[in-house]
């Protein structure tokens, strides 16, 4: 008989018997099990078409219910299986970013729902950024008037010809908050720190190095504008928005981000010359790891992990016991030295994990064959969605969806127990919830190219964006 379950991600342990009955999955008997099970387990048994399910906690009892929905809806006939489960990895995130195109707090609940039916349970929510400060701050009101706004979109060739601007209120991000935490699923926010701050930089110049009045950022790209490290007033201005932000999220993870920091200004800035001096500092990259740990104490007074972008270990001593690192590209030899000295980190390869690019860069099969070799240092993986040239929710649904159905099972099913040809064919079952969900993923056929096609689109690809 075929070991399958029309399932996504697929479970660790399925015993599969020869019989078929008319399941009723009205009719289900739970039972908490804590002492037997692990945080996330479950069991669920399915003998003669009846249904009993045994859980270690809440997120147990819930990830049972999504297999249970999973199989209802397949709509096909389930055979009499056991099944004990729990995931590989206890953080299985997405990220979206609604700074470069704003996203609705609708929309952003549609993905949400959608990532806890793969039993996803981490929403990394990129709220600053060049193109966009996101976030309601009462008590920096210009981070609104000025910096949630943009004149125009130029994106790659694409001149969107309108303003674009927006953001969340802070009783928007309670409500995302609270709907997320009904589904079991954390939300982190960043504020991308010290570069990707054009933004903030606009509504505050005097923040910069140069103090000069400049528009938000309307084109992709990184730029040399960012905060000024040797100015004590940034630090004074990060630490009050911070504690404004802080009690919204109740995680105990906070991203200040540390990616692409062009150090030009500050080698021509006075303060942080000063700074460099005072702190005897070899050079502006050990700069940019005075910066980080500042912040990264002050998240430390107030019981926040940081999260910071693998960028950040270029800049000096990261403390590899109070900070967590989210890998996105090269540095092979600077992550194992912060691993090996016990440092946590997050997986987000950008061959493999990059929602954003076409599927002629990153095909479905790509994403799925990603290895996450289980180690107590690995927290687990995440797909980002960055959003230059994903402009509105159709988009995005056809980038993220399927591969976020791919980066759940990589997070949830042992490397042993994947089969990328059962996965493909499962993903017909998940389909119809999606676009119930108003969510349009990619065509099957079109998230495999061929490689003639995949160099082709490529090329192509790269060069609409110059």
């Amino acid at each position: 008989m075929n070991n399958n379950l029309p399932l996504i991600p697929y479970p660790n342990n399925v015993e599969i018997f020869e019989n078929k009955n008319q399941i009723k999955f009205s009719e289900i008997s739970f039972e908490k099990a804590e002492n037997i099970f692990q945080e996330d387990e479950y069991e669920i048994k399915i003998i003669d078409g009846k249904i009993s399910v045994k859980f270690s906690d809440e997120q147990g009892k819930f990830y049972a219910e999504k297999t249970l929905l999973q199989l209802k809806n397949s709509e096909e006939k389930i055979p009499d299986c056991i099944i004990k489960d729990k995931p590989q990895f206890s953080y299985r995130g997405f990220m979206l970013d609604p700074c470069r195109h704003f996203l609705t707090v609708d929309e952003i609940k549609k993905i949400i729902d959608a990532a806890a039916y793969l039993k996803m349970n981490v929403f990394h929510w990129h709220l600053s950024d060049d193109q966009g400060f996101r976030i309601e701050s009462k008590k920096f009101p210009l981070l609104n008037e000025i910096g949630s706004h943009r004149k125009n979109s130029l994106f790659g060739r694409t001149n969107e010809g309108k303003p674009h601007g927006g953001f969340f209120t802070q009783e928007e991000i309670k409500d995302v908050v609270k709907y997320c935490g009904e589904r079991h699923i954390e939300v982190i926010p960043e504020i991308d720190l010290p570069g990707h701050t054009i933004a903030i930089i606009a509504s505050y110049p005097e923040l910069s190095c140069k103090k000069e009045k400049i528009d938000v950022c309307m084109k992709q790209g990184i730029f040399p504008e960012i905060l000024c490290a040797g100015n004590e007033k940034v630090y004074e201005f990060i630490f009050e928005l911070l504690d404004e932000i802080i009690p919204l999220f109740p995680s105990q993870y906070f991203h200040i981000g540390g990616d692409e920091v062009p150090r030009k200004n500050w080698k021509n800035c006075e303060c942080c010359n000063r700074k460099l001096r005072e702190e005897n500092l070899r050079n502006f990259d050990e700069l940019q790891g005075y910066f980080m740990n500042r912040i990264e104490s002050f998240l430390s007074s107030r019981n926040k992990t940081p999260i910071m972008w693998n960028d950040t270990l270029k800049s000096g001593k990261i403390n590899s016991k109070t900070t967590v690192i989210q890998h996105w590209l090269h540095d092979k030899k600077i992550m194992e030295d912060f691993i090996s000295d016990g440092g946590k980190y997050i997986e987000s390869d950008f061959f493999h994990f990059y929602s954003d690019y076409p599927y002629h860069m990153t095909p479905l099969k790509k994403v799925y064959s990603f290895s996450a070799e289980k180690s107590k240092n690995l927290l687990g993986v995440e797909t980002p969605a960055w959003s230059e040239y994903i402009r509105n929710f159709d988009k995005l649904s056809y980038m993220l969806f399927p591969r976020i159905c791919a980066v759940a099972e990589i997070g949830w099913t042992k490397n042993e127990n994947k089969n990328y040809k059962r996965f493909y064919e499962n993903l017909k079952y998940l389909y119809p919830y999606f676009k119930s969900q108003e969510i349009n993923p990619a065509d099957l056929k079109l998230v495999n190219p061929n490689t003639l096609k995949r160099l082709g689109g490529t090329i192509k690809y790269w060069c609409s964006k110059r």
